[in-house]
């Protein structure tokens, strides 16, 4: 491949891994990940709430990855409250599967409240996870394209030593 070529690439990488990286960062500052309706089981099954009667006990909530906020509905108007969360090595993997697996906007819902019962009743992942999501795919694709560029990782280079002199250097 010619040297231009191999600029060219090489700073069209540098460009997209600059983007990706100002995404992330504004991504990461966001309190919009996932987007969370729940119902309270409790309020609705003791009034036995259907159609429009169950709109009194649907609950909302958004929440990132350090903050968010929601309001708790029973039946007796809406509570707000707000909560944050300290989880510093959180990798977007264990992100996803702890909301999916573990019911984290369930929990979420339910945490400090002796009262009712929370059921989720749908979530959705936001733009935010989506822009770190495409972030770290673009960022596995320059590398890839730096590879095919022809550039030389410095983990791919093969040391070769001479064993034959070893012994003779180790006796002077």
């Amino acid at each position: 491949m010619p040297n231009q070529q191999k600029k060219v690439i090489f700073c069209m990488a540098g460009v997209l891994s600059f983007v990706c990286a100002l995404g992330v960062v504004t991504a990461l500052g966001t309190p919009l990940w996932i987007k969370a309706t729940f119902l309270c089981k409790t309020g609705a099954l003791l009034v036995n709430a259907s159609g429009q009667e169950l709109d009194k006990f649907m609950g909302e909530m958004q929440y990132g990855l350090f903050h968010g906020e929601g309001v708790r509905q029973c039946g007796l108007g809406a509570r707000p409250f707000r909560f944050s969360r300290s989880c510093g090595c959180l990798v977007m993997i264990l992100f996803a599967s702890e909301v999916k697996i573990h019911h984290l906007s369930e929990k979420i819902a339910n945490d400090k409240e002796g009262t009712y019962a929370y059921k989720t009743q749908s979530e959705k992942y936001t733009a935010s996870f989506w822009v770190v999501f495409i972030c770290f795919f673009v960022h596995f694709l320059n590398g890839l394209l730096i590879r095919l560029a022809g550039f030389q990782f410095p983990f791919a280079k093969s040391k070769d030593t001479e064993t034959t002199n070893v012994a003779a250097d180790l006796m002077y």
